[in-house]
């Protein structure tokens, strides 16, 4: 991206997971890095500095909520000092489409009149909530899942073994960032085995609270939940129609003996997200999904 001119502001967008920020992080690296080599060395006085997060010329905006204009205009003050070490400041804006309206025109008078050398990196993944003034200021590189062969090949080169690389490859659905996350999250992989047990628990009993209660702690393990029970609606139908190109390959035989059809499973879903969205309580948006599960 750096090879030919480089631009004062860069928009990185696409679907989360797909390597916008680390790619941001590298350029950044890059553009303050002090070796007359091959850039970022890593291996200079400002990538160390970079690595250890305290470069003075390297600014991060992060939102809690929003990016409000009071941050904006303190990266727009830190802009007018000039840069202690590199030759430039390099800006990287995460979750830029957070910046509200107020905080985005103050930024575009900086884009349209860019200090000195100094770089600009936007982060998005969803850049209609972007004033079109900010787009069209910046060099929009577009970011794409991977298919699932290539975040396989990206999971074995990070040292993954090639069945566990298969398996995230597919989970992910071709984000290798996802894939990493789900690597180094045990509690992913435990509630998942706990949903597999309430269902199975449903099933059995026919008991929607022994099912409901036990298995979401708060509302964004509720979320976390009707992912798990999409991934599993999805494989239960590809498996109910004789198909064999089931995702969760490692739990494929404890999907085949759930007597649920995926087609009411994938429905329960749906509009228990729809009930999550209008802020009704996780505990009855789960309530309602077992009960239309099993006819109730």
């Amino acid at each position: 991206m750096l090879s030919s001119r480089v631009v004062h502001a860069y928009l990185l967008t696409g679907p989360a997971g797909t390597g916008k920020r680390t790619l941001a992080d590298i350029c950044a690296r890059a553009l303050c890095c002090q070796s007359q080599g091959e850039r970022p060395c890593d291996a200079c006085p400002s990538c160390r500095q970079f690595l250890s997060g305290n470069h003075p010329d390297f600014i991060r905006v992060k939102p809690e909520k929003s990016i409000g204009v009071d941050a904006v205009r303190e990266v727009i003050a830190r802009l007018s000092v000039k840069p202690y070490e590199a030759d430039r400041h390099v800006v990287v804006i995460e979750q830029a489409d957070k910046m509200t309206a107020q905080a985005q025109n103050a930024l575009l008078k900086t884009l349209e009149t860019p200090p000195g050398q100094d770089v600009f990196f936007l982060i998005s993944t969803q850049i209609t909530a972007l004033l079109p003034t900010i787009i069209s200021r910046c060099r929009v590189v577009r970011f794409h899942y991977l298919e699932t062969r290539e975040a396989e090949a990206a999971l074995k080169a990070r040292g993954l073994t090639e069945e566990r690389a298969r398996l995230l490859a597919r989970l992910s659905q071709g984000s290798v960032g996802r894939a990493l996350e789900l690597d180094a999250s045990e509690g992913w992989w435990q509630l998942r085995d706990r949903t597999l047990a309430a269902l199975t628990a449903l099933h059995e009993k026919q008991d929607v609270g022994v099912a409901a209660f036990p298995l979401a702690e708060k509302r964004e393990q509720a979320n976390d939940i009707l992912d798990i029970l999409e991934l599993c609606a999805r494989d239960l139908m590809v498996i109910q129609d004789g198909g064999g190109d089931v995702i969760q390959t490692d739990i494929e035989e404890k999907l085949r003996q759930q007597r649920f059809t995926g087609s009411a499973m994938l429905s329960g879903v749906m509009e228990a997200r729809r009930m999550l969205s209008s802020n009704v309580a996780w505990q009855s948006a789960l309530e309602m999904l077992y009960y239309k599960m099993v006819g109730g």
